[in-house]
């Protein structure tokens, strides 16, 4: 059985190291694709250094997350693997991960993909990524796999077979929202998406706003609601109207303007702190 690991990272050193370590802890034999986007920390050449399956793709500093997981995809698929596994770079496996994603793929006779729950490094009973039912609710853990409708790209295990029907990761994505796209395209084409039963992996919890930048000025926030790390209106056009029709696009689309539009006073009367940035990781996912 043939695993490709797919990475994409940027200025994270440390814990890119340390997520390849967990990785690699109980077999050594993994070949991974890891995307250097930029970086300016020395990351693939602390990479380079340690883990020798371990092939680097110089990125343009602009790919983010979507794009550069595409451009690993793109790689990898040059040679012949059983299954693709993205990883987010902040991620700390355990080392029974690949036994668990197994187990749940072979638990659905196949025809599945599989996304591990993650828990939160701080509190690692916490179940903080992994997918949401079709009403958004977090899927947390229980004793067989659950079938989800929105996933976190966190950690993905993805068969051939998945592959060959629905292709890789929809180019026109640049960070946010591929990964739930490559779900829903799936479940379109009769394809289960899952999660493990358990937590196999930590991460880290990731509160940021993409929709609405706090404390600005009007430019500054339609700049920042268009920028690859905001939630620009062409990409949840593309999404929406992809998955949920043209009206839910125009809708949505209208609704992102107007809270961005609204001073930071009205918002906060209307919706409370649920525009507000708390924090975020430029990778993460």
């Amino acid at each position: 059985m043939k695993i490709a690991i797919l990475l994409t990272c940027h200025d994270r050193k440390e814990k890119t190291l340390k997520c390849l370590h967990s990785l690699y802890s109980t077999y050594k034999n993994y070949d991974t694709y890891l995307v250097d986007d930029g970086c300016t920390d020395g990351t693939p050449e602390a990479v380079m250094a340690t883990f020798h399956n371990v092939h680097i793709i110089k990125g343009n500093g602009n790919l983010f997350w979507s794009r550069g997981m595409y451009t690993a995809w793109k790689v990898a698929l040059k040679h012949q693997y059983d299954f693709y596994l993205w990883l987010n770079d902040d991620t700390v496996l355990y080392p029974f991960f690949m036994e668990y994603l197994i187990s749940s793929y072979g638990k659905m006779k196949g025809n599945c993909i599989v996304v591990g729950l993650i828990g939160n490094i701080f509190n690692k009973e916490e179940v903080i990524y992994g997918g949401y039912d079709s009403t958004k609710r977090l899927i947390t853990e229980s004793q067989y796999p659950q079938e989800i409708t929105y996933m976190n790209g966190n950690v993905v295990l993805v068969p051939k077979e998945v592959v060959k029907k629905i292709g890789i990761i929809d180019s026109v994505f640049h960070h946010d929202l591929g990964d739930v796209d490559y779900g829903l395209t799936a479940i379109e084409h009769g394809i289960k998406v899952v999660t493990s039963a358990r937590i196999i992996a930590l991460g880290y919890p990731n509160n940021y706003c993409r929709v609405r930048k706090w404390g600005t000025t009007l430019c500054k926030r339609i700049k920042k609601l268009n920028s690859p790390l905001g939630s620009p209106l062409n990409i949840n056009f593309y999404y929406r109207k992809k998955h949920f029709g043209l009206m839910n696009a125009l809708i949505y689309c209208t609704y992102l303007i107007y809270i961005n539009l609204l001073p930071d006073k009205v918002v906060e009367k209307l919706w409370g702190n649920k525009y507000k940035d708390e924090s975020f990781n430029k990778y993460a996912n």
